[in-house]
């Protein structure tokens, strides 16, 4: 059974069909990624691709107030990071 985080408040991830980043938040993603512009121009999709992703099955978006993190209800395991974050960085 998953250990909870306590004083916190679980989020429900909202999907928009239509969301696409801004030009600066796929640059910024890009550079977090590991990615250099130019040599890895035809790569950018995979880091659009990646600020669109929904979290997998059994995720939730957590608050503390400051900041938001990732809790999986199956496994108990929490991360800061978009769980899908190290599948696009790799």
């Amino acid at each position: 059974m998953a250990i909870l985080p306590t004083n916190n408040v679980v989020l429900e991830e909202e999907i928009d069909d239509k969301f696409e980043p801004s030009e600066e938040e796929l640059m910024e993603y890009v550079r977090w990624l590991g990615m250099s512009l130019p040599e890895d121009q035809d790569l950018v999709w995979i880091a659009r691709e990646g600020l669109k992703a929904p979290l997998p099955a059994y995720w939730k978006p957590w608050t503390d107030d400051d900041e938001i993190y990732y809790f999986n209800f199956m496994s108990g395991d929490s991360v800061w990071e978009h769980p899908c974050d190290e599948y696009y960085r790799n």
